[in-house]
């Protein structure tokens, strides 16, 4: 009887590392119940200016930083992919790509590439920048690591 020895040169964890990678993925945004402003949660005040009210323009911020970043999003992704194909940890891939699209999602509401605020709105807040008045809003962005 022949004995057989298996060498797979790490290719067992690099194949769990891949798979931990299929169905798993990052969620970026406003998260309800994790603060209010003004008894408002962010999740509410984030809808009425990403859609806009009566009193309030639309300030698409969401949508409008996903369509500015979609080059970078998959630039992003690839190269965090490669790297776990190196051996990288997943989930820790995954932690960097949240990371990296909450910076980027903070960073775009900072900009103020909004409509502008109404005069009114100016004088109570002081500020003629749009989304940000006390900094929940930008702040309120969070990321979360979805596993399968």
């Amino acid at each position: 009887m022949a004995n057989v020895k298996i060498i797979d040169h790490g290719l067992d964890a690099l194949l769990r590392q891949t798979d931990a990678l299929a169905g798993s993925g990052v969620k970026v945004g406003i998260q309800a119940g994790t603060d209010s402003q003004d008894g408002t949660d962010m999740l509410d005040i984030a809808i009425y200016n990403e859609y806009g009210t009566r009193h309030i323009p639309p300030r698409p911020f969401m949508r409008n930083a996903a369509e500015k970043y979609r080059e970078d999003i998959a630039t992003v992704m690839d190269h965090l992919a490669r790297k776990v194909e190196d051996g990288a940890n997943a989930a820790q891939a995954l932690e960097t790509l949240g990371q990296w699209y909450q910076g980027r999602q903070q960073a775009h509401i900072r900009s103020g590439e909004f409509k502008p605020n109404a005069p009114a709105t100016i004088k109570r807040k002081g500020s003629s920048v749009p989304l940000i008045d006390k900094g929940k809003l930008v702040n309120a962005v969070r990321y979360e690591v979805l596993k399968k």
